[in-house]
């Protein structure tokens, strides 16, 4: 016999997975397309009418709003925010595996310059996207960034996988894992250890003075430190004294040489290399590393965001939030 509570478990599933495939559609979709997907992607059955009765709901809670004659439904900015807040059950293990899915699934050559590349998105009211521009430019023009190349897209357009609510523009930073894909495509592996806050002083890397593990976290550490406002990126930018955000890598000592080669070819492609490159079994920003690696401390690519976000812009950001094509992205200078 099910339980009270497990049938509420099944009720708040089909809520997630209705709001994620309303996410993932270009244009409204109504409860016939939403019956079948949810059959076909997550395994749920689920009639029309069951699924009117969710949409009613969600459309009262602000998450869903109907935009069509009949029941075609958009997902609104606070929907978005339900799917990322979403069951806890759901998003155990998410960090390190996100970061393993997305590493495996970047297929970016830095030869040709084509390909995919993994990017944060950022949702910004349009009316503060200007500010949000000039508030990211020291963080950019310093090298507290994954690259100087970004995604724009407009209400209603699609950024990665993420359709664009009403009244924002998408962001997209490119996100650090653009390190460990390539690495990866040239045969190097890499082991994502650490998130974390990196103190610089003098212009230089000092110490992390925060450290979340990536195994050990359903939450982006990115995104906790900009919202635990733990950043000065600005003050770092601007004075060179701050904190910023960044992660720690390993990646085997025999394999430094042919890495310094991919790190070239993606400067060259406007993707930052690290900001530190260790010694062999040497800590590193006092982090220690394993026998026989080298630790890799990369700049978090949502710096720019986080500096917007210190100067008391609202930025809504998704580290980690899919994948575009390169040429997709535009030099951030030319905005």
């Amino acid at each position: 016999m099910r339980t009270v509570n497990q049938e509420g478990i099944d009720v708040e599933r089909q809520r997630m997975a209705i709001l994620r495939i309303i996410a993932g559609s270009r244009r409204p979709t109504g409860s016939k397309v939403i019956a079948r997907h949810l059959k076909e992607k997550y395994n749920i059955e689920l009639s029309e009418r069951g699924v009117r009765y969710h949409l009613n709901l969600m459309d009262e809670a602000g998450l869903t709003s109907k935009v069509s004659r009949r029941d075609g439904r958009m997902i609104t900015a606070l929907g978005l925010d339900e799917i990322e807040d979403g069951m806890v059950a759901d998003k155990v293990g998410f960090v390190i595996d996100r970061i393993e899915l997305l590493s495996y699934q970047v297929t970016f050559n830095p030869e040709n310059l084509s390909g995919k590349i993994p990017v944060n998105i950022s949702l910004v009211p349009a009316s503060e996207f200007k500010k949000v521009i000039k508030a990211m430019k020291p963080a950019m023009k310093a090298r507290f960034k994954a690259g100087r190349l970004v995604a724009i897209a407009r209400e209603g357009e699609k950024l990665g996988e993420m359709v664009i609510p009403e009244g924002q523009v998408g962001l997209g930073t490119v996100c650090s894992l653009i390190i460990n894909g390539t690495l990866l495509k040239a045969g190097i592996p890499i082991d994502s250890r650490f998130g974390g806050i990196l103190q610089i002083r003098a212009g230089q890397p000092l110490r992390f003075t925060d450290l979340i593990e990536y195994s050990g976290s359903s939450l982006d550490p990115s995104e906790i430190f900009i919202a635990g406002r733990m950043t000065s990126v600005n003050q770092a930018s601007r004075e060179g004294n701050g904190k910023i955000l960044a992660n720690f890598r390993e990646i085997p000592s025999l394999c430094m040489p042919e890495a310094g080669h991919v790190f070239a070819k993606l400067a060259a492609a406007g993707i930052c290399p690290p900001l530190i490159t260790g010694s062999p079994g040497k800590a590193v920003c006092g982090v220690p590393v394993g026998l026989g690696k080298i630790g890799l401390v990369l700049s978090g690519g949502l710096n720019p965001v986080a500096a917007a976000v210190e100067a008391g812009i609202n930025v809504n950001s998704k580290a980690m939030s899919g994948l575009v094509e390169y040429n997709q992205l535009v030099d951030f200078w030319s905005l």
